[in-house]
């Protein structure tokens, strides 16, 4: 119980910014937990624990989404969006957008591209990690990550 009252919030919340769905982050969260006290021998020490918590309910949360096909915007991600693509309007010269046009926006990609977009921008993850957590070459995600810009971009000079 110590374990789960240290780290519930985090892992939850890890869960909630993929899902973007309070049952689905409540029900990772729980597979997460059950998952990591049958495999705790399994936790090599590298790195905290807390992380190697989160990945295991980020990694629920994706099944989720493999399950049900679907995911939804997040407050951190339109964050890291809007500011990158500010970068790139200094550059293409783009209209200063609303998060209300980015929202709407990154709706109008397809689910593989707003895959791709969170867990590289929201939870961090490199092309290596993208490409074992999704069973996609590394290739691959690089240019799905680059295809996903481009059309968020498209969408949002529309």
């Amino acid at each position: 119980m110590e374990i789960y009252h240290l780290y519930h919030k985090t892992v939850y919340h890890a869960a909630y910014r993929i899902s973007k769905n309070r049952e689905d982050a409540m029900d990772s969260m729980q597979e997460a937990f059950i998952t990591a006290f049958e495999k705790l021998d399994q936790y090599e020490g590298k790195g905290s624990f807390e992380g190697w918590l989160s990945k295991i309910a980020i990694r629920n949360s994706l099944q989720h989404y493999h399950n049900k096909k679907r995911f939804f915007l997040s407050d951190r991600m339109e964050q890291q969006l809007q500011q990158e693509t500010e970068e790139y309007s200094e550059e293409e010269s783009l209209q200063t957008i609303t998060t209300h046009q980015l929202d709407n926006a990154l709706n109008q990609l397809n689910d593989r591209y707003q895959v791709i977009l969170k867990l590289y921008y929201l939870e961090g993850y490199d092309y290596e990690e993208i490409s074992r957590l999704l069973k996609w070459t590394p290739s691959n995600c690089r240019t799905t990550l680059s295809r996903a810009r481009k059309q968020l971009k498209k969408f949002l000079n529309a």
